[in-house]
């Protein structure tokens, strides 16, 4: 059940995530001018923009009551009934505070220096609940709740300050981080897989070097398919450089720098034109580290793939084609002068791309004979 929630809510991520990329295409991003609700109703007349706007924000509250859902049967799996009641009231108190801050800088046009205390408080206490929880999966549910919520209050940012660009791009690079939290929870509960919490002993046995089995040992031992460590390094590296090439597709969104440059493959007639804005070099930057990606995803793709067989080796050799789409769909936002179509897709693909990176790592693992090795290098 936890790998359905978890699942559900990282598709529904990527739906938000479209939804989000909609939103600022069609310039909606201010239809409703308060947050949380909107012209002052949590169920306003959905028309135009504010439709476009407002569903967005639904998917949203759709993605949250998922997370909460996802903590529940998490905490409870480990008998952490209290804890789970705890995480409930920090979120109600954060959710709270975050609503009544936002309520007061519309209508008094300055945040409460109390409401942010209060949400600070909230994120404090997210924290002492993550420490407190058993197993690695209920960490991970009430980080992504903490995370999600976050989410939210940099999307009621948005609104409140008049789209600030730091607040957007941030917005983006959280919801990617909060799906990728939602795959590694539900790729780890898949297969026997399973996460490490350390200093964990269930039922008075030992884990080290053991591989341990049964449904009590649940959020105990690492599963996967072995990788040599440095294709593993490999990985994270790749899957660092997708990250951060959506961050800066979105800074290039978000400042407006999608077309300071329409001619292709140069700009304004040089590869690398001088004398001219920093926005330029904004924009070919984001095209320079394009190729960067496609080159560490081949490589890395072609390492795992002659590692790894099944599901894995499909992923491993499906990211290069996913990098030449999104080259592909970047080339036509430039060509159609940003059209709706190839510039949404072009966001969903990114997404999609970093989803099969993330589940590559939560899939593999280091060999066993080098993991050993490593530890007895690094105690030496």
């Amino acid at each position: 059940m936890i790998r359905r929630l978890a699942a559900a809510a990282a598709f529904l991520t990527v739906v938000l995530i479209v939804a989000g990329g909609v939103v600022t295409n069609t310039d909606s991003g201010l239809a409703c001018p308060d947050w949380p609700t909107c012209f002052g109703s949590a169920l306003p007349k959905m028309e135009g923009s504010v439709a476009v706007e407002h569903t967005h924000r639904l998917i949203a509250t759709a993605v949250g009551l998922l997370t909460v859902a996802l903590v529940l049967l998490a905490l409870r799996r480990a008998k952490q009934g209290r804890l789970a009641a705890v995480v409930a009231g920090i979120s109600v108190f954060t959710l709270g505070a975050s609503f009544w801050a936002g309520h007061v800088k519309y209508v008094s046009g300055a945040a409460p220096l109390a409401g942010v205390a209060l949400v600070l408080f909230g994120y404090a206490c997210f924290g002492a609940a993550i420490a407190q929880a058993r197993e690695a999966d209920g960490k991970l549910s009430i980080a992504a709740l903490a995370l999600v919520m976050f989410q939210g209050l940099l999307g009621g940012l948005t609104v409140l300050y008049r789209l600030p660009t730091l607040v957007l791009v941030m917005h983006l690079g959280t919801s990617m981080l909060f799906l990728s939290l939602m795959l590694v929870i539900a790729v780890t509960q898949d297969s026997g897989l399973r996460l490490q919490t350390p200093g964990l002993k269930p039922q008075g046995q030992e884990l080290r070097g053991v591989e341990l089995r049964g449904p009590e040992l649940r959020g105990v031992t690492p599963r996967g398919q072995e990788l040599p460590a440095a294709s593993r390094a490999l990985l994270w590296l790749t899957t660092a450089a997708v990250y951060f090439q959506i961050v800066l597709g979105a800074t290039v969104r978000h400042t407006g720098a999608g077309l300071v440059c329409t001619d292709l493959p140069y700009c304004r007639g040089a590869l690398w034109p001088t004398g001219v804005h920093p926005m330029v070099h904004l924009h070919m930057a984001h095209r320079a580290f394009a190729f960067v990606v496609l080159a560490m995803v081949a490589w890395s793709s072609v390492k795992v793939a002659r590692e790894v067989r099944g599901t894995v080796r499909v992923l491993a050799l499906l990211a290069p084609a996913l990098v030449l789409v999104q080259i592909l769909l970047g080339v036509l936002t430039i060509l159609t002068f940003k059209d709706l179509a190839p510039l949404t897709a072009h966001l969903f693909v990114g997404a999609l791309l970093l989803a099969a990176f993330v589940s590559l790592l939560a899939l593999t693992r280091v060999a066993d004979a080098e993991r050993v090795g490593l530890a007895q290098i690094a105690s030496a």
